[in-house]
């Protein structure tokens, strides 16, 4: 992995700071991308939610995850490698890569080098947001002539959106349609292969989303004098030889991504699963908050949820009531909001020793998501 250079005060990745800046409205921009935004959140949600899922409604929905994941991250891979494209289609002339023989073999070492450079970036950027421990695979060695297309990962932060991560970046490379495959090797390792192919599955159409303008907050952060990166984020331990981001308070692993990868899934699922989809993610999100979090750390006030959410990007809570019975909160700027909704009940349940809750939801004219629960 290339050499990353860290901030001397308070030791985040200079790429953190460099590119994303904690919000007053409780949203984390991105420097390059006007409008666009990330989260900060607990990565080991991410898969299990998806297999809750699929547990309550009994149907298998990882190639509708990996399709709409795969879609979203080309668009901006594309983006990110258009040069590096541009050069491998100059040099293959307009042939097919396919095959070593549609290569002249005094440009191979120049196709091997600018895959090795697209795959060194992309491999760095992935260990600092918290992705996992990303190897180069043994193909480099013996010279194949698609290396790129093959990686090792160990401890992903999440194995769906990982291998729909690879399999978007090696079609915006190559720009071709590719399929992707992984297999758990051992531990939490898995290894990664990409090859030609027509994808699995065309979803439908998706409806274009309601966008809202973000609304500014009230929301302030004790920052990093240097880098300007918040302290309760550079608390966190950053890993990067293992690709991991801990927080040392709760213990739980940190990723840094784009959180239009969960709430487009969750709007496809429903697309093309039916009306159920919400209220099965909500329970799946519920059961997954009340495994990992214990009762003491959420036995808070809503000033602590509001900078808890704010950290993580997910809004500004602008409206916090609650009591023995019954909860009422109101974001603005939300999102991922139907697991905002199964981490309420969560979290509201842990700090009553409940069992269980019901919930209810709604989005504003103006965008706000309004969650109450009651046990």
């Amino acid at each position: 992995m290339a050499e990353i250079e860290l901030c001397e005060s308070c030791g985040v990745p200079k790429l953190i700071s460099e590119v994303f800046r904690w919000e007053d409205s409780g949203t984390i921009s991105i420097s390059y991308s006007p409008g666009a935004r990330m989260v900060f959140y607990e990565s080991g949600n991410i898969d299990n939610v998806f297999r809750g899922v699929e547990e309550l409604i009994g149907v298998p929905i990882e190639h509708i995850v990996m399709e709409r994941k795969r879609r979203d991250t080309r668009k901006f891979m594309e983006r990110v490698f258009s040069e590096q494209a541009k050069r491998l289609a100059s040099i293959l002339g307009g042939k097919s890569a396919d095959t070593v023989s549609a290569v002249q073999p005094d440009r191979m070492q120049e196709i091997l080098d600018l895959g090795a450079a697209v795959n060194t970036q992309a491999t760095a950027i992935g260990m600092v947001y918290g992705y996992g421990d990303i190897k180069f695979s043994d193909l480099w060695e013996l010279w194949d002539s698609f290396p790129w297309r093959t990686q090792i990962i160990h401890n992903p932060y999440s194995v769906i959106f990982f291998s729909a991560d690879m399999l978007a970046t090696v079609e915006a490379f190559e720009q071709k349609d590719m399929r992707v495959k992984y297999e758990k090797v051992g531990g939490d390792i898995y290894l990664l292969a990409v090859h030609p192919g027509a994808h699995p599955m065309e979803l439908k159409e998706r409806l274009k989303r309601k966008s809202h303008e973000v609304k500014p907050g009230d929301i302030s952060h004790a920052l990093c004098p240097e880098c300007g990166v918040p302290l309760d984020v550079a608390r966190c331990r950053w890993d990067l030889e293992k690709g991991i981001i801990a927080d040392p308070l709760t213990g739980r692993r940190m990723s840094l991504f784009d959180p239009a990868a969960m709430d487009t899934v969750f709007d496809d699922l429903e697309a093309e699963l039916g009306e159920s989809v919400p209220d099965a993610i909500i329970e799946a999100q519920r059961r997954y908050g009340k495994l990992s979090m214990s009762a003491d750390n959420w036995r808070r006030s809503g000033y602590d949820f509001k900078s808890w959410a704010a950290l993580r990007g997910l809004g500004n809570i602008t409206g916090f009531k609650a009591d023995e019975k019954h909860v009422t909160l109101t974001l603005e700027n939300p999102c991922m909001h139907l697991a905002l909704v199964g981490m309420a009940q969560a979290l509201y349940e842990l700090a009553w020793g409940a069992e269980s809750s019901t919930s209810e939801w709604h989005r504003t004219d103006d965008g706000d998501l309004v969650i109450n629960v009651e046990l």
